[in-house]
């Protein structure tokens, strides 16, 4: 875990942290906040995240007034500053076949997902913060699974959904697939399980699968 002060560091060391910028240091309690809830999780209180961080509880009160504050930087530095807006370009780009797009956005996306504080601050959320993750998953219904639906309407002519209930349909499906790709980032990050070493390869096969099954499986419940 990084810390702001090691008390081993000699005292010009310790000068030099002291002299950090202000936003050098907010950076540093943020990435050490990280760290720490991805560890300890949310029930972490603040005087146990100034001890891990090695600040003094007022330091930490400087730059964020409330235990609430440092969450939603957390959220904003882990969740939104990291998100690709290309990914959006990308599945609605109707140049290419949709395959192809889902296995370009997969193998991104996994990338971005599957790191160890990712998935445990996910985690942690959903059991003590589920606002963070609520925010999150309504993003990515927004801009990812209602564009895939989109897309797989327009390649595979299925027909357009009428009424709210068929819609969801299409989202389940989507989110199964997606959270096939999440799931291997919980086997190795929280069940220390081994996952495949081909990443590439095991994406490449689930959307073949997903390509296989769902279309087919949607334009005979919509008759």
């Amino acid at each position: 875990m990084n810390k702001l002060m090691d008390p081993g560091t000699d005292p010009q060391e310790k000068t030099r942290q002291r002299r950090l910028a202000p936003e050098e240091r907010e950076h540093q309690i943020v990435q050490s906040a990280i760290a720490v809830f991805s560890r300890l999780g949310f029930d972490a209180s603040t005087r146990d995240l100034a001890a891990a961080m090695g600040v003094t509880q007022p330091l930490l009160y400087r730059y964020f007034p409330t235990k609430e504050a440092l969450v939603d930087r957390v959220y904003d530095e882990v969740f939104v500053r990291r998100w690709n807006p290309e990914w959006e370009e990308w599945l609605a780009d109707r140049s290419i076949p949709l395959a192809e797009r889902l296995k370009r956005y997969f193998k991104d996306y996994a990338r971005f997902v599957l790191r160890s504080e990712w998935v445990r601050i996910f985690i942690f959320a959903g059991l003590s913060k589920a606002g963070i993750n609520r925010k999150y998953l309504s993003r990515l219904r927004e801009r990812h699974f209602l564009v895939i639906a989109r897309e797989l309407r327009s390649e595979y002519q299925i027909p357009e959904p009428t009424a709210d209930s068929t819609e969801e349909d299409e989202v389940e499906l989507i989110w199964a697939m997606h959270s096939s790709v999440f799931y291997m980032g919980v086997r190795k990050w929280i069940y220390d399980l081994p996952t495949p070493k081909d990443l590439d390869r095991a994406i490449d096969m689930r959307v073949d699968a997903f390509i296989a099954g769902v279309p087919p499986v949607l334009r005979a419940y919509r008759g």
